[in-house]
């Protein structure tokens, strides 16, 4: 899907005035801020979720840290949802997919996450890495859903929050 100007989250957004100026602000460094040269995370005030960016390929460190960054926003902000944009992501290890499984989304679910917005791209390793790690978490408390723009992404997100508080009532 093209992106167009003045999209909710387009891809020559990437630093922080595009993200504030698309209704998204950096975290204050203290609620878990992350802008690596592979990865960023940053705060929807208005949607009460935290989106991360991953910007390219992430060694297993990198990787494991920067997840850990994201689950640190999440329980700081009390998010329920998280956009998770990995089109750019590269290989992901079998032993950082089981990683995931295993450790990253029983933390998570267990900090009041409920719902995971994952953004893949169309083809290649990034996809298929993704895809793997999906397969892999299964039936957990989290919903984990693939989405090939962050539109969409975002979109089911405001759904998914909508329902959760019409549900509450």
């Amino acid at each position: 899907m093209a992106h167009q100007a003045g999209d909710q989250y387009s891809e020559d957004s990437g630093d922080a005035a595009g993200l504030i100026s698309n209704g998204l602000s950096p975290l204050r460094p203290e609620a878990g801020d992350t802008d690596e040269k592979w990865l960023s995370i940053r705060w929807d005030g208005e949607r009460r979720c935290v989106h991360a960016e991953w910007k390219g390929f992430a060694n297993s460190t990198q990787f494991r840290t920067g997840s850990m960054a994201l689950l640190k926003a999440i329980q700081e902000r009390n998010a329920t949802s998280t956009v998770n944009d990995t089109r750019k992501l590269e290989v992901v290890s079998h032993q950082d997919q089981l990683w995931i499984r295993d450790t990253w989304v029983p933390l998570a679910a267990t900090s009041g996450l409920k719902r995971i917005a994952v953004v893949v791209a169309l083809h290649g390793l990034a996809r298929f890495a993704v895809e793997g790690i999906i397969r892999l978490v299964g039936a957990t408390r989290l919903d984990a859903r693939l989405f090939n723009s962050p539109d969409d992404a975002v979109k089911w997100v405001e759904t998914e929050e909508k329902k959760s508080k019409t549900a509450s009532r």
